[in-house]
């Protein structure tokens, strides 16, 4: 892995945390600022944000993860759960997701939990190989259904 810190999200990563969370969800750019706000402002016991940084002070990746009371195919509770993970195109397949994922992990297993669990979209094949990868295993496939009224 490339000299890259793994630490728990700062107020002063405000900014670039947004900005790689529109990269990862480019369809609700104005979500990410409030979201971000409000996390920093008041964090949650049941949620947190890891980030990687350059030796610069860079930010190049983020895993968000949380508690769930549920999660497909598990069998205890809480299950700790990948929200989201992104990184940097320059840096994938470097071992920086490979990081945040078992920095999450860590803090997952500090509360208890015995099982993490993940989700992704259906025809992003990339994450379903980063998943497996790091030893996920697919259990569930859904289909989601809109009809407008």
């Amino acid at each position: 892995m490339p000299d890259i810190r793994i630490r728990v999200a700062q107020p002063r990563d405000a900014e670039a945390w947004v900005a790689l969370r529109t990269e990862l969800w480019p369809e609700s750019p104005e979500d990410h600022g409030p979201e971000v706000a409000a996390f920093l402002d008041d964090p949650p016991a049941s949620a947190v944000c890891f980030v990687a940084d350059t030796p610069e002070g860079r930010l190049v990746g983020f895993v968000e993860a949380g508690l769930r009371g549920y999660a497909e195919e598990c069998v205890t509770s809480p299950v700790g759960y990948v929200e989201g993970i992104f990184v940097s195109r320059p840096l994938r397949g470097t071992g920086v997701g490979r990081a945040l994922v078992e920095a999450a992990e860590s803090w997952a297993r500090a509360r208890g939990c015995s099982e993490m669990a993940s989700d992704r979209a259906l025809e992003n094949e990339a994450s379903g190989g980063f998943h497996l990868a790091l030893g996920f295993d697919e259990v569930h496939r859904i289909v989601c259904y809109r009809k407008e009224l």
